[in-house]
């Protein structure tokens, strides 16, 4: 039995039976624990939700054999995973955690030897948000799948990652991508407004990105954004 410190909740495929890719810290190891496709059906416990961020799940595990470490799924043969703890509401205990768990730079995330990093006080520059894969037999406008989102951003020192598809970084945090769609769904004319209110207030509180990487055949690996988590200041 684990139990899962959740920091985040990102977006699997356009699969509606699966719910969400969970990135957590296993408390009893301090180790990180990356759940891909958490089935969509093991969400909640007896109608009430099992995960959410900076709450702790209490869940059997069972290692999958990836190329990437830390890669697990939720093992229900005798267990369901449960909420044990709470989200912690204290921004000065969730600063804390982050504080803990982060990185100044670029360089530090991608010479560890983890597919998991945080990346603190990010230099925000901008946001990108548009639909895509239109042409999909399967599109739908409401599912975040189909919307592109990208932060452009660089460390402390001013490095930034740089692919060649697009700028920025892809995110997949889906909370922080479903604001977005229904913005866009809604009242898109004020996309532009609303991005900037955004950048600016990441910017003046504590801004940390939950930096997950996946093997790339050309860069080597890649990084995405799976995690936003921005505390106010107080």
């Amino acid at each position: 039995m684990a139990k899962l410190l959740v920091l985040s909740l990102a977006e699997t495929t356009s699969n509606p039976t699966q719910g969400y890719a969970v990135i957590a810290k296993n408390l009893e190891n301090n180790n990180w624990v990356i759940i891909p496709t958490l089935p969509k059906e093991l969400l909640k416990n007896n109608e009430v939700y099992a995960w959410d961020i900076f709450a702790v799940t209490e869940a059997d595990l069972r290692r999958v054999i990836d190329n990437r470490s830390d890669i697990y799924e939720v093992d229900t043969d005798s267990y369901r995973p449960y909420m044990v703890s709470p989200p912690i509401k204290s921004y000065e205990e969730r600063k804390r955690i982050l504080e803990d768990l982060s990185n100044d730079t670029i360089t530090e995330l991608t010479t560890s030897s983890s597919w998991v990093g945080v990346l603190r006080k990010p230099q925000i520059s901008n946001l990108l948000f548009a639909k895509r894969k239109e042409d999909n037999f399967n599109y739908d406008v409401g599912m975040t799948f189909y919307w592109e989102c990208r932060l452009d951003f660089s460390d402390s020192n001013g490095t930034k990652w740089r692919y060649k598809v697009a700028p920025g970084v892809a995110v997949k945090d889906m909370r922080f991508k479903a604001y977005w769609r229904d913005l866009m769904i809604s009242r898109s004319d004020t996309f532009e407004v609303s991005k900037q209110k955004w950048i600016n207030y990441m910017k003046e509180n504590d801004t940390y990105l939950l930096i997950e990487f996946y093997p790339n055949s050309y860069y080597g690996q890649i990084a995405v954004i799976s995690g936003v988590i921005t505390i106010k200041n107080t």
